[in-house]
């Protein structure tokens, strides 16, 4: 019942600030957000940051302040994203931004959600990794082994994304590691423990051409050589050394 009543009172609270400014804007015809900075209820007087792995805090708080010009009245959520990711190289992939209100000031809870790497994309020497919902993004503060994955264009990858994470997703379950994936309109071919898998195009792949390559490793074991999978279904072995 006091939780219920202390977000009652708070809700209150921010209608009646709002109000205030409303009132204000109607009675002087315009108020710059530098004037509300003198009125210590709309400022921002503090600001937390959780969930942050590897971005500074400090760099949220500067996009917090660069979006509400140190008024909570001017913060807006998707603009807020925005502004941050634009200044982590679209690290992030979202943002839960809580208020608390007080006649001197707000305090801003930012709960941070970063994008988690799959893999590694080179295109044209420059490097990205990707998440597992092929949003593109770049953080140096990311150390982890990933797949590497060369790709001649990047719009090729976003378009038939979700084909190479299942791809991978397969190749994964069945307890082998992936070092380079090379992803041409023709082929995609895998190094897979020292070995290769030529499969077709990324748009040509479905999950049955796929499974093929479970079935052939249940089957024969990793003593084989280079695998060749043809979109009809039909395998060509090299046979290992």
């Amino acid at each position: 019942m006091k939780e219920e009543e202390k977000k009652s009172w708070k809700t209150t609270l921010e209608y009646l600030l709002t109000f205030v400014w409303l009132t204000s804007m109607a009675l002087g015809g315009f108020f710059l957000p530098e004037s509300l900075n003198s009125i210590p209820a709309f400022r921002i007087k503090e600001v937390q940051v959780f969930g942050v792995r590897s971005i500074p805090p400090e760099v949220l708080s500067s996009a917090l302040y660069q979006v509400s010009k140190n008024s909570w009245l001017f913060l807006d959520s998707e603009r807020f994203l925005a502004k941050a990711n634009a200044l982590t190289n679209n690290s992030i992939s979202s943002i839960k931004v809580e208020k608390s209100f007080s006649w001197d000031g707000a305090i801003v809870r930012i709960t941070v959600q970063e994008r988690v790497p799959i893999a590694s994309v080179v295109h044209n020497k420059d490097i990205l990794f990707v998440d597992e919902k092929g949003e593109f993004f770049y953080n140096p503060a990311i150390e982890d082994k990933l797949p590497i994955v060369y790709a001649v264009s990047l719009d090729y990858v976003k378009k038939h994304f979700f084909k190479l994470k299942d791809l991978t997703d397969y190749i994964k379950e069945m307890k082998l590691n992936i070092s380079e994936i090379y992803i041409t309109d023709k082929n995609t071919i895998v190094y897979v423990s020292g070995r290769k898998i030529i499969l077709p195009s990324l748009s040509r792949l479905d999950l049955h051409i796929i499974d093929r390559i479970r079935k052939i490793y249940n089957k024969i074991g990793m003593e084989l050589g280079d695998v060749l999978i043809l979109s009809d279904g039909i395998a060509v072995i090299k046979e290992g050394k």
